[in-house]
């Protein structure tokens, strides 16, 4: 309730700053007044077109001040980071008069971590944690080991003894191979990654963004230095301050950014100045909206009314923080507001983690902020599918009232993480006992084994395993095989099959609760069989590929993605590096793309004998929807087998879902389109001679590959018609119902009838299967 107050509030708030920045619409476009008068980079802008898609308008206008797009954002459409070629102030007038074409433009703020200079070391315990009432929240919950926080700063001391064993590491990353192995964007991102630098090492060499560290997610009840509000967490180095802790506007949304595409979701933002950026507050607001993100952020350090920004945005998402003392007074350097500041924390000499195994004693809105950091995680871990809405509603309706934040703050209280926890709800929780293999033999059973804990629920009717055989889903009431465990099996499937399989329960509060989260659409899955790769060709060499080109410009290249922001693609599909594209080329500005005419990209011949059933597959990419004559022009692949008689094998476009970019994923049975041939060809075909040809057309292609199913163990266990591992009357009932049937799996002797002969193998092979 106390959220929704606040956010009536807020959205009034928002309504009278909208009615004011209307009158300065007329002459300006920057939605800070007196955005000059922060301290902002030079020659760098932030602009955000209404029509992301009119490329040659937008970089037109881009010209007048010579701007070059530095980055783009992945969450708000038009947004882009620009560098000039004049001073700010003359840029932001120039664009200032495009209003038909521009949404706003402001300056890229210089922004800095708010704490003070550490003070002497007069404590020698962490007060702040029973002021938030953690000790008596860690009764119950210590926190998640998987849940990720993100610690958005100068960086993170990944090697300190009380942080390292919660550091999160990425799963989908081989360090230091120099390659994006888990196709997020980023290379060798292992703790995280430095939007200062831009590399792939978030390591703090500052001090602070570690000191948050450490009460958001110090390891607890481990015996050595301090215990975080989580003792088990996950904690990500997203940094964009430098050493000497400060850093830029476009850093910050960059780090915001890769929190959400990466789905954590908490950050710690102790940092601020500058004035408002809408950029920044429409990327913390798309993280919200698009990936539950909730962004926690200090109030300020400037000892006065109002907070700082980015804690003043009015973001749904958005939790801001100041800071109490030892004996609950406010500090004297906490920035306050009834309506901008949501509640208090500790923030003066809070003991915690520094570079090399220190520690040591901060003061600041800083220290407060990761308080609640720590406590919104620990909460989230808990109630897991909720919104980001539902977690803050929480934390701010159960805080603890006192004196000095009342009327200072929007809740008059403090965190109080016991209380929080209170008023969550635990509901069923499933987890597997037995593992999911990548590959089965057929007709083999798959026995799942699950640990159903109905936690502050009670359970209402069966636990049920749902399974699709490839004729739809089938649904089965699991077996109760121990203290809150539950077995089924899944029938045996044939050979090349990809069975699919959740598990659901029902609690009388919570309702339906799936495993894994999202049933049927996040089902586990497996290969009936081995899968044999063939052929494969990830674009890390030329080959025996050839290019044919009759286009002026934009021709079939390999190579890394450059990304010039014209429709074309920010990595390769699979994660390798390289992959092959049209234009892949900045020395014209990135003004190139396939223009008037045609470029080919052609295979050497892909040899199939003695491979059964090959399946083709490949990654392409396509966007024509740029340009003064958009989607008219189409993607064509082709093949041959014999290098001279082409057939269409697809055609992408001219308009649909999948002509905006982005990379798509396809395969084909080879025999259904060229039956049984010895070797193919393949041609991939992007080409800018439609009605117009002034539509900008890239393409890319990748992970191109042919395989296979073996299953050369099909006949282990023949006689078991039904697949679940026995031979026993349901078998002897599947081969009378299908009786005569050519098509069966209750052939067991595969003479093509289904007769007294597979009746008789059965009876032989009565029991389990070996």
């Amino acid at each position: 309730m106390t959220h929704l107050v606040k956010t009536l509030t807020l959205v009034t708030a928002a309504i009278a700053t909208t009615g004011a920045t209307a009158q300065l619409t007329s002459q300006s476009l920057v939605p800070d007044p007196n955005a000059l008068s922060f301290d902002h980079v030079p020659n760098r802008i932030f602009v955000r077109f209404a029509d992301p898609e009119n490329s040659p308008i937008n970089v037109q206008i881009l010209d007048e001040v010579g701007g070059t797009i530095r980055s783009e954002s992945k969450l708000v459409p038009g947004l882009v980071t620009v560098d000039t070629s004049i001073p700010v102030d003359r840029a932001l007038k120039v664009l200032s008069s495009k209003r038909n074409a521009i949404k706003y433009v402001e300056p890229v703020y210089i922004v800095e971590a708010f704490d003070t200079i550490p003070n002497d070391p007069m404590y020698n315990d962490l007060y702040g944690m029973e002021q938030v009432r953690a000790h008596q929240a860690w009764d119950d919950h210590v926190g998640d080991q998987d849940f990720i926080i993100a610690i958005i700063d100068t960086g993170v001391d990944y090697t300190h003894q009380d942080l390292v064993a919660n550091m999160w590491t990425n799963p989908g990353e081989i360090p230091g191979n120099g390659q994006d192995d888990d196709g997020n964007g980023y290379v060798d991102d292992v703790y995280g990654y430095d939007f200062s630098n831009y590399d792939s090492d978030p390591m703090d060499f500052n001090g602070h963004g570690t000191h948050c560290a450490g009460t958001v997610g110090g390891v607890g009840n481990n015996g050595v230095g301090v215990a975080g509000v989580n003792w088990h967490c996950r904690i990500v180095g997203a940094q964009f301050l430098s050493s000497g802790g400060s850093g830029s506007t476009d850093g910050a949304i960059d780090a915001v950014e890769y929190c959400a595409i990466n789905q954590f979701k908490v950050s710690n933002n102790s940092w601020g100045g500058g004035g408002f950026s809408q950029a920044l507050f429409d990327v913390v607001q798309a993280a919200g909206d698009d990936y539950g993100h909730i962004f926690v952020a200090a109030a300020g350090n400037g000892g006065s009314y109002g907070a700082s920004y980015p804690a003043a945005m009015t973001c749904t998402n958005l939790i801001a923080v100041a800071a109490t003392d030892i004996n609950e007074n406010m500090a004297s350097f906490s920035q306050y507001h009834p309506v901008e500041v949501d509640l208090g924390a500790p923030g003066v000499d809070v003991l915690s983690s520094t570079p090399g195994n220190n520690y040591s004693y901060y003061s600041g809105t800083s220290m407060a902020t990761p308080h609640v950091a720590g406590g919104v995680g620990l909460i989230y871990s808990v109630l897991g599918d909720s919104s980001a809405t539902e977690v803050i509603d929480i934390i701010l309706s159960t805080t603890r009232s006192i004196p000095s934040m009342e009327g200072n703050t929007v809740t008059g209280g403090v965190l109080n993480v016991a209380e929080a926890l209170e008023n969550t709800f635990l509901g069923p929780k499933i987890t597997m006992v037995s593992s999911v293999p990548v590959e089965m033999d057929p007709n083999v059973a798959l026995g799942v084994t699950v640990h159903v804990d109905p936690r502050e629920d009670d359970l209402t009717g069966s636990v049920y395993l749902h399974y699709n055989d490839g004729d739809g889903w089938n649904m089965m009431a699991m077996d109760a095989s121990g203290s809150m465990e539950y077995s089924a099996s899944v029938p045996g499937m044939n050979c090349d099959d990809m069975p699919e399989f959740y598990v659901t329960c029902s609690g009388v509060v919570a309702g339906d609760v799936a495993h894994p989260s999202g049933g049927a659409s996040n089902a586990y899955s497996w290969l009936v069989g081995n899968l044999v790769v063939a052929y494969e060709d990830n674009g890390e060499s030329n080959g025996d590929w050839t290019v044919s080109t009759n286009s002026l410009d934009g021709g079939w290249d390999r190579g890394v993605p450059i990304n010039c922001n014209r429709g074309d693609p920010s990595g390769d599909y699979d994660g390798s590096g390289s992959c092959w594209l049209t234009d892949n080329s900045s020395a014209d500005g990135c003004n190139s793309d396939v223009d008037e005419g045609s470029t080919t990209l052609t295979s050497g011949f892909i040899y199939l004998t003695g491979i059964d059933n090959p399946t083709l597959s490949y990654a392409r990419w396509f966007h024509n929807t740029y340009g003064a004559a958009p989607n008219t022009d189409t993607f064509l692949v082709e093949w041959s087998a014999d290098g001279s008689n082409w057939y269409e094998l697809e055609s992408v476009g001219p308009s649909g879902p999948e002509v905006s970019g982005g990379w798509v994923h396809v395969a084909f049975g080879v025999n259904d389109f060229a039956g049984d041939v010895d070797a193919i060809q393949l041609r991939f075909t992007a080409s800018d001679i439609g009605a117009d040809t002034q539509s900008v057309v890239e393409a890319g292609v990748d992970a191109v590959m042919v395989t296979s199913v073996d299953c050369d163990d099909a006949s282990d266990c023949p006689a078991d018609a039904t697949g679940d591992g026995y031979v026993n009357v349901s078998d002897l009932l599947a081969a009378i119902g299908d009786w005569g049937a050519s098509d069966s799996a209750a052939d067991a002797n595969g003479d093509g009838t289904v007769d007294v002969a597979d009746l008789l193998m059965m009876i032989d092979a009565w029991g389990a299967c070996e």
